[in-house]
């Protein structure tokens, strides 16, 4: 049985909540007294179980995004020159006369280079620029140039719109765990989220692109999700995970969820 955090919050109520403000335990007291439990250290509690969560998707998420963003970025070289970044606009159909956001993208980072004293070249580019660039590149705009010769080749299981979608619902995620925002509920809606889910999409996209990598991830990642989503407190009805063989903790393939 997962153990759930002991911390004695009873005793520590005030200052946490001093600590981490009322404005930011706000949702977590909402759905702590939606599930029956009222009191601030039941909020608290979920507190701790969001933050288990996105300290254990640590692994699989900066995994996905390198993963990605080199195969990418080798692709691009591969088929147009390592200072492919000085021509973004000629890999978009679109015929607009402002910047689109990738070029805005490069030129920050080229600021970034010129503040840290560092020369332009594939590898400090690619290493200073966002995920949002990555991600960006999977608009229909690039299908032509990027996605039906070069990205499609490493992510053939699907289409360059669902490759969209996912590689963004991965993003949004990341962007919520670097900000320290709740992750175990949609927002603003306040659904629940299946987070496990969430574990399993990453390895299938790390796989699809290289299937040692993504058994590396799970090999440093899978039992550590697996306890911190199972250590949710008691009174909120969220689906626990279990294995269909014993010790499968370690394997997300062997997970089922009741």
């Amino acid at each position: 049985m997962t153990k759930q955090c002991g911390f004695p919050y009873k005793n520590f109520v005030t200052p946490l909540e001093k600590s981490l403000s009322p404005g930011r335990l706000d949702l977590y007291e909402r759905l702590a007294k939606n599930a029956g439990a009222d009191q601030l250290e039941n909020a608290l509690q979920l507190y701790c179980w969001n933050t288990s969560l996105s300290q254990a998707f640590y692994w699989p998420v900066q995994s996905f995004e390198i993963t990605l963003r080199n195969a990418m970025a080798d692709a691009i070289a591969d088929a147009y020159g390592d200072n492919w970044y000085e021509d973004i606009a000629s890999f978009s159909s679109s015929r607009r006369s402002v910047d689109s956001d990738e070029i805005k993208q490069v030129k920050k980072a080229q600021e970034k280079l010129d503040k840290d004293g560092l020369a332009y070249g594939h590898d400090t580019i690619v290493a200073a620029i966002s995920f949002g660039f990555w991600a960006g590149l999977l608009k229909g705009e690039y299908k032509a140039k990027l996605w039906d010769p070069l990205f499609s080749k490493f992510l053939p299981m699907i289409g360059l719109k669902e490759a969209f979608e996912k590689t963004h619902h991965v993003k949004d995620l990341r962007n919520n765990i670097a900000h320290y925002e709740p992750i175990i509920v949609f927002l603003p809606s306040s659904n629940h989220r299946e987070l496990f889910k969430d574990y399993k999409l990453i390895l299938k996209l790390i796989r699809w692109i290289c299937p040692d990598t993504a058994h590396w991830v799970e090999f440093h990642s899978a039992a550590n999700f697996y306890s911190a989503w199972n250590s949710c407190p008691d009174f909120l009805k969220v689906a626990r995970l279990s294995s269909k063989v014993e010790g499968g903790e370690a394997d997300s393939q062997n997970w089922k969820w009741v």
